[in-house]
């Protein structure tokens, strides 16, 4: 009964959270597109407009995850349904989206730090429910793939790379000197660690749909160095082509080798489905 009456509770919270959140980034009457894909502070490190389309898929299968949620919350005692992710996620849904209009609000009034700690809540409120998910090491149906755990992996691996350009960004506001690296030394080694993050999820979780994610970050700092109006830097276009196509590789490679082992349990359920 504790455990029913705690699962209605976050479930009730989980679907007010976007709606207070998103009424008050209303209020705020802020130019947000423009605050976020504004290059005003210039560096090398800073993905192409384009890639900030994938908030829409990211935001597609959060609806998902908030609607799948929620899906018994009208019914009697007896009718509703077992759902354990609800309880992984716990408060991080919520956190996670207090955690994004703080910085929303603080980015759009040009705060720049503080929405730099923003988003390093952002970052560990959404490992929160990623890691407590248990993503690709429990057995889950196809649809709990679908509906909850695509939009953890997808959230997360998005604002991993984003705390990283906000702190580059937050760098450069404060003028601050990479040393004898230079700027596209410093560049490139940032570009390495995020490299080596991504690779490191993708062996250690099964995690696809982050790699994903990662590898359309990446394409999208390759796009703005192809860019004729960034300032010209070849070796970090070189590194970020390079790291693209490493990854690339990575996934298929690592496919490969689960589909060999028979540890991809989400198409072993589609085969099994035939």
């Amino acid at each position: 009964m504790e455990k029913e009456k705690e699962k209605r509770m976050l479930q009730i919270l989980n679907l007010l959270t976007p709606i207070l959140c998103g009424g008050f980034i209303a209020l705020l009457d802020l130019d947000f597109v423009s605050s976020i894909t504004a290059d005003t502070y210039s560096k090398l490190l800073s993905p192409a407009p384009f890639t900030f389309a994938i908030w829409g898929p990211i935001f597609i299968f959060q609806a998902l995850f908030y609607f799948y949620q929620a899906r018994d919350i009208l019914k009697p005692p007896e009718e509703r349904i077992e759902m354990p992710y609800v309880h992984e996620v716990s408060v991080f849904f919520f956190l996670s989206w207090a955690s994004t209009t703080a910085w929303y609000a603080l980015w759009g009034m040009g705060y720049i730090w503080p929405a730099i700690g923003a988003m390093y809540a952002y970052l560990i409120t959404s490992l929160g429910a990623y890691l407590r998910l248990g993503i690709n090491k429990r057995n889950r149906p196809i649809k709990e793939h679908l509906f909850v755990t695509v939009a953890w992996s997808m959230l997360t691996a998005w604002v991993t790379v984003a705390a990283i350009v906000n702190t580059t960004t937050g760098l450069v506001s404060i003028g601050f000197d990479p040393g004898p690296l230079g700027e596209s030394g410093w560049t490139v080694l940032v570009l390495l660690m995020t490299l080596i993050i991504y690779i490191m999820v993708l062996v250690t979780k099964n995690d696809f749909v982050f790699a994903g994610v990662g590898l359309w970050a990446i394409i999208g700092v390759v796009g703005d160095r192809l860019s004729p109006t960034s300032t010209p830097a070849p070796d970090v276009t070189i590194v970020a082509i390079l790291g693209a196509l490493i990854l690339v590789i990575f996934m298929i490679v690592w496919f490969l080798y689960l589909s060999r082992k028979e540890s991809i349990h989400i198409i072993q359920k589609i085969q099994n489905s035939r």
